[in-house]
């Protein structure tokens, strides 16, 4: 009876643990889409929620960046900051790659700093960071979907 409940709160959680993830907070959002796969939810809407949340998440940070909130991030991530001024000129030339990239571990987040403080355009670094976002999500729903098959 309460399945609808259920189900709508979990999508909500994972969507939240995705977007969270992917902002300057340390959260494997992977292992939650794996649980939800495990779980039999919907895959096609595993991936869209978990893209769109982690897409929105790293493009919380890269706009934190943009909008120039710099005197937060030197107080808190002085030593990424330092790192990120050497880097400027090829988080602007490379931008798409970077953003792209943005799904890594560890450095991901860093990569949508830098994106914001190079001031790479919003459009481009949204498309290719939900490019990116979705092609990890996809490859993980597939490979978890192909081993519980055999």
């Amino acid at each position: 009876m309460f399945d609808f409940l259920y189900s709508d709160i979990s999508y909500l959680g994972l969507f939240l643990v995705c977007f969270l993830s992917s902002t300057l907070l340390p959260l494997a959002s992977e292992a939650f889409v794996l649980g939800f796969i495990k779980l039999n939810f919907n895959p096609s809407l595993v991936l869209i929620i978990a893209t769109l949340g982690n897409t929105l998440g790293s493009l919380s940070t890269y706009g934190l960046a943009f909008l120039g909130k710099k005197n937060i991030l030197e107080k808190y991530f002085k030593k990424s900051l330092k790192k990120l001024e050497k880097w400027d000129a090829n988080f602007f030339k490379f931008g798409a790659f970077f953003a792209f990239f943005t799904f890594l571990p560890l450095v991901g987040d860093i990569f949508a700093l830098g994106l914001g403080f190079a001031k790479y355009p919003f459009l481009k670094s949204a498309f290719f960071i939900l490019l990116g976002k979705f092609s990890r999500y996809f490859f993980i729903i597939f490979f978890v979907k192909l081993f519980l098959k055999s």
